[in-house]
Order: structure tokens, then C-alpha cells, then sequence
């Protein structure tokens, strides 16, 4: 059994982390901050546990240290293990806090919570953006956080993978079928749909991925 802990995952992209974690038997808990998020929140817990799996949701501002210490102490304590396994970062713009807000300092102290009772083989994800690299016009605050993480990805990936035997990687998505994704309005969507369809993976180009054991980070 899996333990996991996810932030800000009412909806979006933190709601597919967790129910696509459960499908492999991870049990999860994660945070929401808006009240207009608990209901979603609790129905993402429901959806968890039709799928056999368990998922737990508390309220808290992923910028408040008490929040990191409750996810831990939740995760220990409802599922009585010694040990955690994985961490997604995923907390930003959405409904749980301004990204402006949420700054590199509030990952160190979740890490700072989590690394003790990471357990061998356990598995830090960072959620960043293409923003950190594409140079959008009035994503400064945005684009130069998201960089930021995928930064501090490297550098926790070669200051912790050997000391706790676990890896650091960072996901870097584009648009995501999230309700900020649909608000783009249903001729645009449709128009992309009809260009996915005709091209497999047309989403994958120009890329490079390494697989290298962290020898080279690009």
C-alpha cells in the first residue's frame, strides 16, 4: 500500500493526480482551501472510493505551515503507517490560492514536513506549467515561479535522491481539460479536438526527455 500525500486538488489537474493514483491502490490525502471547493473535494473522495481505493480531504491554505504538518499527520495517523511514499506538488492558480501567494519557500516547508517520513523509493512530483518557458505576455509572476520549481526540481533531485533514496521530477503540462481550460469556450475546443483527432500524440513534440538517471537535466 501506497501512501500520498497531493495539494490542491479539488479539480483540474490535482483531481485527475489523485483518482489516476488511487486506480493503483495509493490511498491519498490532500488539501482544499476555498469553501466553494469542499464539495468537489468531497466528491473527489467519493469517486476515490468507488474506485476501491481511499482518499481524505482537509481544509487548508497550502501556505500556512500548519496546513503541511496536518497533511502528514492525517496521512500517518487514518492510514497507521510509519512512512510516506509520495508527494505531488501540485498546489498554484485555481481555486486554492493566487500563484503569486504560493512562493518556492512554501515547498521547502512541505518538504520539510514530508522527508522524514519519506520512505526508500519514494517519489517527489512537481507541477509546473509551459509557462515557465514560454514566454507569455502578462504571466510574469507566473512564468517565473513555475521556472522556479522546475529549478528547485533539479536541485532536489541531486541534494535528496541519493541521501533518502527517492527521485524528483517535474511535469510540465499544457492545456488540461480543467473547468479554466473549457472557459476558452466550445468553438475553440472543438477546433482543437478535430486537429487532435487526426494526428496521434500531436501533443508530444519538440521534446526531450531524459532518462539518464539524472546524469543531464535539460
Amino acid at each position: 500500500m501506497k501512501i500520498a500525500i497531493v495539494t490542491g486538488t479539488a479539480r483540474g489537474i490535482g483531481r485527475g493526480i489523485v483518482i489516476g493514483l488511487a486506480e493503483q491502490g495509493t490511498k491519498v490525502v490532500f488539501n482544499y482551501t476555498s469553501p466553494s471547493s469542499a464539495a468537489a473535494a468531497e466528491d473527489l473522495c467519493h469517486e476515490v472510493s468507488k474506485i476501491g481505493s481511499r482518499a481524505l480531504s482537509i481544509k487548508g491554505d497550502i501556505t500556512d505551515q500548519q496546513t503541511h504538518r496536518a497533511l502528514v499527520k492525517i496521512a500517518l495517523q487514518i492510514f497507521d503507517v510509519q512512512g510516506l511514499d509520495i508527494l505531488v506538488n501540485n498546489a498554484g492558480a485555481g481555486d486554492n490560492k493566487l500563484l503569486e501567494d504560493v512562493t518556492i519557500a512554501h515547498h521547502h516547508h512541505l518538504m520539510d514536513a514530508f522527508l522524514p517520513f519519506v520512505n526508500p523509493g519514494g517519489r517527489i512530483i512537481n507541477v509546473s506549467s509551459i509557462s515557465a518557458r514560454g514566454g507569455y505576455a502578462t504571466q510574469s509572476v507566473y512564468a517565473a515561479s513555475k521556472a522556479a520549481v522546475e529549478g528547485l526540481t533539479k536541485v532536489w533531485a541531486t541534494e535528496l535522491g541519493p541521501k533518502y533514496n527517492i527521485t524528483v521530477n517535474c511535469m510540465n503540462p499544457g492545456a488540461v481539460d480543467t473547468d479554466m481550460y473549457r472557459a476558452a469556450g466550445e468553438v475553440h475546443l472543438a477546433r482543437m479536438e478535430a486537429e487532435n483527432r487526426k494526428t496521434p500524440a500531436r501533443w508530444v513534440t519538440g521534446d526531450t526527455v531524459c532518462a539518464n538517471g539524472g546524469m543531464l537535466f535539460l
